[in-house]
Formats: C-alpha cells, sequence, structure tokens
C-alpha cells in the first residue's frame, strides 16, 4: 500500500511541457509523483484500467519469471526473497479504491495469489479488458497456454475463467456483448500465425476454432499477422486489432490494421505504411467517433555506421507517427509526425482515446545523447506523454510531458523475449507499457521501474517495480473537465 501523503505531495507537482509540434495553443498537462504500487512484487508488462461501474482502479502485470536480472547475471534463486515468497504462478493483480492513492493486493482466500489456481495459472502477459455488462477480463501465459478469468466486483476478486483457453502466445483481449470476450493469440497449433479466439460465457470456456488474421494482403501481397491490442466497436459489432508485415527474409518492414465485422470468416487486412519498429507492434485505440488511430516509432538507423549491437548501424534519432482512419480502417491518413525527440531514441509507444480527436500518446525516451542500441548499449529511460487535440486531421496540436520527471529505468533493455533471461540481458521492463483514462477521462500510466535498490545490499532488484502515474493538470480527454 502506498502512504496517502506521497500523492498528496504529488498532486501538487505539474510535469514539465517539454516540446509542441503545432504553432496551435495548447494547453498544459502535468503529472503527479509517480506512486509504487508495490514495493516488493514486479512490475513489468503493466495495465491498469478504470472500473466506472465499482469505481476501482484495477492494475496488473507481469510476474517476473522471465524478467529476472541482476548485473548481467540470472540472481538465485530466482531473486530477492520477496519474489520467492509470493511466487504463485500468476499475474499480478491490485485494486484501488481510491483513484490510484492506495494500492491493494488481490488475495484469493488470503493466499499470496491473486486467483484461484483452477481459472488462472500463467506468469506474463497480463491485458485487461471489460465486456458490455460490466464483466472485468485478465489473461496470462504460462509459456503456452492462455488462460483467461473475470471479476464482476473491480477487479477485487475474479470468480470465473478458464487455465487454457487456448494454447498459444502473446494474447491479447477486448470486451463484447455482456459475458462475451474475445482473445487474439498465436495459437501453438498454427506455427504461432495468429487468430481470435471467443468466449461468451465470461471466459469459462472458448471457441475451438480461431478466426484468422495473418496470410497475404491480397491488396500488396505481402505477408502479414495481427499483433497487438484488440479493440472492439460496439455500436457497429466489429473488431480491430494492429498489423505487422514483413518481407521475404521475415523482417518487419510495414504496419496494418485488420478489421472483422461479426459473423466474418476472417479478418480483413488493411496496410498502412512501409516502416520499421522500435519495438515488436503498432498500438491502436478508437475515439468516440469510432476514428481509428495507430501509433508507432520508427526504427532509425544512420547509414554507413557500425556502432551498434554487433556491429549493427547507429541509431539515429527517431520520432512517435501517427495515422487516423475515419472509415474503421479502409484508408489511412498519411504518416504524421506527433514528436521528434532531439538526439534521443523513442520506443514502445502506446495510444489511447477520448472525445473525438482526443489521444494520448505515452512512450520510453533516452535522455539527450544517448543513441543507443538498446539491446547492448546503457540509456537513462524516461516515460514521455503527449497530448495530442484536433487528432484526426493534417496538423494536430500537441502537448508533450516528461510524464514521470525522472528516469525510471537505467541500462539496456532486451527485446529478445524470453531468451533475454537465458543470455543474462536485462529485460526488466518487459517489452511494453501502457495509458488509458480513468472516469474522469484524465491520463493513467502504469509502468515498470527499476531504480529502487535493495536496502540491505544497495543492489538493484532483479525485476521491475510497477510504478503508477496520474495526470493532475490540463484538460481531460472526455468532457469539458480538468485533471486538477
Amino acid at each position: 500500500m502506498t502512504r496517502a501523503f506521497a500523492a498528496l505531495v504529488g498532486a501538487c507537482l505539474v510535469g514539465l511541457v517539454v516540446g509542441s509540434t503545432s504553432a496551435a495553443k495548447t494547453p498544459s498537462v502535468g503529472f503527479g509523483t509517480p506512486i509504487y504500487v508495490d514495493r516488493d512484487l514486479a512490475g513489468g508488462e503493466p495495465t491498469v484500467m478504470a472500473d466506472q461501474l465499482h469505481g476501482t482502479l484495477v492494475y496488473t502485470s507481469h510476474e517476473g519469471t522471465t524478467h529476472l536480472y541482476r548485473d548481467g547475471l540470472i540472481s538465485s534463486p530466482w531473486g530477492d526473497f520477496s519474489f520467492v515468497s509470493n511466487y504463485c504462478n500468476q499475474v499480478n493483480v491490485w485494486t484501488s479504491p481510491d483513484g490510484g492513492v492506495n494500492w491493494f493486493r488481490d488475495r484469493y482466500l488470503g493466499s499470496p495469489c491473486p486467483t484461484s489456481p483452477a481459472i488462472n495459472t500463467g506468469f506474463s502477459d497480463p491485458d485487461l479488458t471489460m465486456d458490455a455488462g460490466g464483466r472485468m477480463y485478465n489473461t496470462g501465459i504460462d509459456l503456452v497456454n492462455d488462460a483467461l478469468f473475470s471479476s464482476v466486483d473491480g477487479g477485487k476478486t475474479w470468480n470465473q475463467g478458464t487455465a487454457d483457453c487456448h494454447d498459444g502466445d502473446r494474447p491479447w483481449l477486448a470486451g463484447g456483448h455482456a459475458n462475451e470476450v474475445f482473445m487474439g493469440t498465436d495459437p501453438a497449433e498454427d506455427q504461432l500465425n495468429h487468430r481470435i479466439f471467443v468466449s461468451t460465457d465470461g471466459g469459462q470456456t472458448c471457441s475451438v476454432n480461431g478466426i484468422p488474421d495473418f496470410g497475404t494482403d491480397p491488396a500488396t501481397g505481402e505477408t502479414y499477422t495481427g499483433f497487438g491490442k484488440l479493440y472492439f466497436d460496439h455500436a457497429r459489432q466489429r473488431l480491430a486489432e494492429p498489423t505487422v508485415y514483413t518481407d521475404a527474409n521475415g523482417n518487419t518492414d510495414g504496419i496494418g490494421v485488420s478489421t472483422w465485422t461479426r459473423g466474418a470468416a476472417a479478418f480483413t487486412p488493411h496496410f498502412i505504411t512501409h516502416t520499421t519498429l522500435v519495438g515488436f507492434f503498432p498500438v491502436l485505440a478508437i475515439d468516440a467517433n469510432d476514428t481509428l488511430y495507430t501509433a508507432w516509432t520508427p526504427n532509425a538507423r544512420q547509414p554507413g555506421t557500425s556502432g551498434g549491437c554487433a556491429g549493427a548501424q547507429t541509431p539515429a534519432p527517431n520520432s512517435v507517427q501517427l495515422s487516423y482512419s475515419t472509415d474503421f480502417g479502409q484508408t489511412w491518413s498519411k504518416p504524421l509526425t506527433i514528436y521528434s525527440p532531439a538526439n534521443a531514441i523513442a520506443f514502445w509507444p502506446w495510444i489511447t482515446a477520448g472525445d473525438a480527436g482526443k489521444v494520448s500518446v505515452v512512450w520510453y525516451q533516452t535522455e539527450p545523447g544517448e543513441l543507443s542500441d538498446l539491446d547492448c548499449q546503457f540509456a537513462h529511460v524516461h516515460v514521455y506523454e503527449a497530448h495530442v487535440f484536433t487528432a484526426a486531421s493534417s496538423k494536430p496540436a500537441v502537448t508533450v510531458v516528461d510524464a514521470a520527471g525522472r528516469a525510471v529505468h537505467y541500462g539496456t533493455v532486451c527485446q529478445g523475449g524470453t531468451g533475454c533471461v537465458v543470455t543474462g540481458k536485462d529485460r526488466r521492463l518487459g517489452d511494453y507499457f501502457v495509458n488509458a483514462l480513468d472516469a474522469r477521462g484524465c491520463v493513467m500510466i502504469s509502468t515498470g521501474d527499476t531504480l529502487l535498490t535493495d536496502p540491505l545490499t544497495g543492489a538493484p532488484y532483479p525485476t521491475s517495480r510497477p510504478l503508477f502515474i496520474h495526470q493532475n493538470a490540463g484538460p481531460a480527454l472526455r468532457g469539458k473537465g480538468v485533471c486538477s
């Protein structure tokens, strides 16, 4: 639990506005002092969500099993005492009844574990969503099985689900009708191609056959696959998810969005642009006007250089890119640069949307001068957020903030998946972090933080810790309120 005093102090501090891509006047946006959700449990790959029906915030993260690291070596046994004593082979879950001031661990029947093992086994890859009836869902994997479990009391308890909705990797969720949820995953039997499975009973069982979202795009002739967070359009009963396109050598060379309307046999791919990526996938959001947005960070390199990992080209300053579609993915705007860091690297963006034309984009960014090839070169990593107004236009107004006001990580950032632990590389941040809106439309950010140290030894912890950052100044992205 975090003391209310820390949040009170944070509410008086406003983040620094550091840049804008538009000459249009944009309002100041600020964030309170970051709050540790937990100082003992791991916090990589975190997701936060507001349950407006029950008045809670729900926060979930990777348990840390494949995120262990200490000074280039795997800690033994599995890291610090808190990790071992609280290990449950389940993703971590916390709830807050007071807007993120205090956080409480979920405990199943008084145990250290958040849920029943009968409905949930899997330490990684959490994701939150809610169906039209107010049931919240989460997921986790145990290297192969996709668990799916749900709550009807604001995430405090999880009363039903299945430990194996399907065998696969990297599940993403989207809530549909009451008691209906869609789960996109890379199924084991399909050689890790992508399909979407459906549960219509609150997550207790799942469809046997998945809806395919992979293949060859007939419009471009290129290979694509679904990869990223699913979104459901309740008004028109249709799904959308990001896609990545690959060249003949399997390298990512483009992005898109696939869409599905209820009853269709498969998703329909829509190509957006050729690009490289720092990270694994683009990200997607839908505003109140049914406009789709996608964001990504290109992997820019300096030609003729060899200062990257294993002699690769030296990284170059890149940008945060945005594209939008007003016809649910059929056509897309020309990519817009919403931010270009000065002599730094931006990576792992996430996006959430509110009212028409209002979006929030977050990303990690190195400090100026740190053009690091992050898999092997150290950098200070900060959390940046952009409020984007009139986003579905050629000249959006953008306000950019260093949301945490400090670095949340210093070191390398391994992007090799489970292989990072085997090779002794630093994967404590996981593969992504998330922003979302609270009940007022103010931005919440969930991120791992690796700067806490063991009070006995002074050494860094082998896993990150879950950090919560809450907007406390500037306009909300829903309605006309402000986030003071």
